[in-house]
């Protein structure tokens, strides 16, 4: 108790300023003087002026955190709708595969795509998910419901690899239609063929459509190829050459069929 006398004593003008600036606030805030009045409205706007910056910074963060936020769930809605593009793609396809499956008079098996370039002899290969156990043999013909696409050239017991149409050693014998001419399809470049035994007199044009001649040991007759793009005829020779697209693209196959028991 003498301690705390002391101490008061020894800091008494001290305490005694802090006990009259606590009084002088109580009755500054408590009196309803127009003086007091005007002397708390500046008070206020100085407090406010000088308390903007720290406002503005604070305002500014919460910005920054808010736009965080929504450009993470911008993100996140992204690959969500770009899932649900693929998954109704993908479901697409399988409902085209389904439906040819049911409507063909071909004895076919399903497969899946495992790997693209599946042999270093081939320029163009890949390999499927079925083999010998599916009754799969060597050079079973590749097909999806848009056309041919290759033939098997090496088959194990549960995964085959695939020939595909635009290897650089790849021919196959088509037709033409309505015309019915014939000649040998081989690759040219990316997803353009070439056909060049096809006779002079030929009556084919622009648009007519290309399909498997049948007379291989390998594909049927009347499967679909591509269509007809370019005719260039040169002097001199008895031939023309046609430029034929196919309907498949390649490059985005992930499910196709084997037609085995020809």
């Amino acid at each position: 108790m003498r301690t705390l006398y002391l101490i008061l004593t020894k800091h008494k003008d001290i305490f005694a300023l802090i006990i009259s600036i606590i009084l002088s606030l109580m009755m500054l805030v408590n009196s309803n003087s127009d003086n007091i009045r005007l002397l708390r409205s500046k008070a206020n706007r100085i407090f406010a002026y000088l308390y903007s910056p720290i406002t503005w910074v604070r305002t500014m963060t919460l910005i920054e955190e808010e736009a965080s936020l929504l450009r993470e769930k911008n993100l996140q809605l992204s690959f969500q709708l770009e899932s649900m593009r693929y998954l109704l793609d993908d479901n697409s396809r399988l409902e085209q595969l389904l439906s040819f499956k049911r409507e063909s008079n071909l004895n076919i098996y399903p497969a899946r795509v495992i790997n693209m370039g599946a042999s270093p002899h081939l320029s163009s290969s890949l390999s499927i998910d079925i083999g010998s156990e599916s009754g799969v043999s060597i050079n079973d013909p590749i097909i999806t419901p848009n056309g041919i696409i290759g033939k098997t050239v090496i088959v194990g017991k549960n995964e085959s690899i695939v020939q595909l149409i635009n290897d650089v050693t790849f021919r196959l014998s088509v037709r033409i239609k309505p015309s019915g001419s014939t000649g040998i399809l081989r690759w040219l470049d990316k997803d353009l063929f070439l056909i060049k035994e096809v006779q002079k007199n030929s009556n084919v044009e622009v648009g007519n459509h290309v399909v498997s001649s049948g007379f291989s040991d390998i594909f049927p007759s009347d499967l679909p190829v591509g269509k007809i793009v370019k005719i260039t005829e040169e002097r001199g020779r008895f031939q023309k050459s046609v430029i034929v697209k196919i309907n498949e693209n390649i490059g985005s196959i992930m499910n196709l069929f084997v037609i085995v028991d020809k």
